[in-house]
């Protein structure tokens, strides 16, 4: 792309700003417009009660008809005016301008305790991966997306299907926004109870034959009986007829008010829904994921453009003139029930299914906007080798000017690289460098680098610990608990470790000891490790394990009295300190 994300957000506000103003001018000529036809309406027509001349009465009919179709105008404007400045908030979220801008989509904190290094990595929460990505409207994509981070893809042909498919869905920045308004919009409304669906098949409350014949014979017989009324031969049948009619119709309404009660507050949800299937669905694509999806999108599309119809259909019957007349003369209550039973017997089951392909396009809509917000991101290429080579990798929630990238080459043999070096020196930084950018990797996105190849892997960490209250466990019991885990699961799996200054909670002879022991036994996991730690002695090791592990290093320097970092990954043992100095300087000794 040759064009700068933040140039074109820029000029897109610009545009909607502009339309904004435009509509705002339109709305409040309408609504004078409207006051002005309805008041000349209602004078004409108390003129014409005085004067009884014909025109009045036109001209008054003639402005109520202006009336009607200038409020119609003022609904349409008025409901563009709520997308436009929807649209604008999204634009000015993508630019950082918007205040709010971390409440507009969901930080997916209700996901972190399903996995166990979810914290380790900023993955959700406030300032999270998961926030820097989430464009999704709906709880179904909000799961999905976090389903994809949680449980990162290890097949290479699925990672490159994901990866076809937010590649090409990248390429269109205005659907895109288009999407994310409408969605957006529809978010606040309530949303289907999904696992009901699932688990409940619903009760046909109009099941028999006399339904479908109150539904045809009772408007049949009201009209026959106002025909024969209008041909001379009385109204009587017609009387009794009506009033058995809507008697009738109207025994049914607890019945009507119950399976209208399912689709209560839905419509516009519905209607929102199949709007945007169907224009995914006309996109014209090529990757295989994306015109599958498309194929089930278009019939989604179409079944919820149905059930928003019933849907507003049920809404109607609040008019009680319209409600009587409807009735009477077409028995529209059975009609109607029949014709959502009879959709609801047909599509039932389908609708979670639909709603997934939803939050999968709403999915696949954040990543894609994910990657076309950092064009000099790289797609990763896959490799056969165990091992993660990467040259100028950086951590992606770090603001660009202040990232520090870094190569790296992590390989069989060594598989365990040690680092070392100063406090705040990056070290901890560099492991989640190395473990968010793995997770993109694996979820099809493009990752902050110049070149990325990588063998799919399981990620595991241990990089921050916390005690348990509800399970009585300190915190190095909690850590023992999840290095064990991680032990297990590494020598079945290839995998990606990454430890952060392990074992503090034990005196410095056992947290020797201990790290000693546990890089000699990840020396011999078929699985890539990268350990931070303060203790220098466990340098020795390189020496000791023939070629099983390495040593890496970040510096720290004190230049007129002031302590700097370059944030730069060296080979080697680190040979500066600064606590003594930094505590010193705080005027603590």
């Amino acid at each position: 792309m040759s064009e700068n994300p933040n140039a074109w957000y820029t000029r897109e506000l610009l545009a909607v700003n502009t339309e904004i103003q435009s509509l705002s001018r339109k709305i409040n000529r309408l609504s004078m417009l409207r006051i002005s036809s309805f008041l000349l309406a209602v004078l004409f027509v108390v003129i014409f009660a005085n004067s009884t001349q014909s025109y009045y009465i036109a001209a008054a009919i003639t402005l109520f008809a202006l009336f009607i179709y200038f409020t119609i105008r003022h609904i349409q404007s008025s409901s563009k005016l709520i997308r436009e400045r929807t649209m604008a908030r999204l634009i000015r979220h993508e630019l950082g301008l918007e205040r709010s801008q971390d409440g507009i989509y969901s930080d997916g904190k209700a996901f972190a305790s399903q996995l166990p290094f979810a914290d380790d990595l900023d993955l959700f929460g406030q300032h999270s991966l998961y926030q820097r990505i989430n464009r999704c409207g709906t709880p179904v994509g909000e799961g999905l997306l976090a389903h994809g981070l949680i449980n990162s893809l290890r097949e290479p042909e699925s990672i490159k299907m994901l990866q076809s498919s937010v590649k090409e869905l990248s390429g269109f920045p205005e659907f895109r926004l288009q999407m994310q308004t409408h969605l957006l919009i529809a978010a606040s409304e309530k949303f289907p109870d999904i696992e009901r669906m699932r688990n409940t098949i619903p009760i046909r409350l109009f099941k028999g034959k006399i339904y479908t014949w109150m539904a045809f014979g009772l408007p049949a017989m009201v009209w026959l009986s106002l025909l024969a009324g209008l041909l001379g031969f009385g109204y009587t049948a017609f009387s009794i007829l009506s009033v058995m009619a809507l008697m009738l119709v109207f025994a049914q309404t607890r019945k009507v008010m119950i399976l209208g009660s399912e689709l209560d507050g839905l419509r516009k949800k519905f209607s929102t829904w199949a709007a945007v299937l169907q224009q995914f669905g006309q996109l014209e694509l090529k990757s295989t994921m994306l015109v599958e999806m498309q194929q089930e999108a278009n019939l989604a599309a179409a079944r919820f453009c149905e059930l928003a119809t019933i849907s507003e259909q049920f809404d109607r019957r609040a008019n009680l003139l319209l409600y009587v007349l409807s009735n009477l003369f077409l028995a529209f209550d059975i009609h109607l029930a029949l014709r959502y039973e009879k959709w609801r017997e047909q599509n039932y089951l389908q609708i979670p299914h639909w709603i997934t392909t939803l939050g999968r396009f709403e999915m696949l809509l954040s990543l894609s906007a994910f990657a076309w917000n950092h064009p000099d991101y790289v797609y990763p290429e896959i490799s056969e080798t165990p091992q993660l080579k990467a040259k100028a990798l950086g951590h992606p929630l770090l603001p660009e000017e202040q990232c520090v990238k870094n190569d790296v080459h992590l390989s069989i043999d060594p598989r365990v690289t040690l680092i070392t070096g100063s406090n705040m020196s990056g070290k901890s930084t560099w492991l989640r460098t190395l473990g968010v950018n793995v997770l993109l990797a694996q979820f099809g996105a493009p990752v902050m680098a110049r070149s990325f190849s990588w063998k799919p892997m399981q990620l595991l960490s241990s990089l921050r610990q916390s005690d348990s209250l509800a399970e009585n466990t300190s915190l190095f019991m909690n850590e023992l608990k999840q290095l064990k885990s991680i032990l297990e699961k590494a020598e079945s799996t290839f995998s990606l470790i990454l430890l952060d200054e392990i074992l503090r909670g034990t005196n410095s002879d056992d947290k020797y000891t201990g790290s000693y022991e546990l890089l000699k036994r990840l020396s011999k996991v078929n699985s890539l490790t990268v350990m931070a730690s303060h203790d220098l002695k466990l340098s020795s090791l390189e020496q000791e394990l023939e070629g099983s592990l390495i040593n890496y290093c970040f510096e720290s320097k004190i230049e007129k009295g002031k302590l700097l970092f370059d944030y730069t990954i060296r080979p080697g043992v680190a040979v500066n300190r600064n606590a003594t100095w930094l505590m010193k300087d705080m005027g603590i000794i």
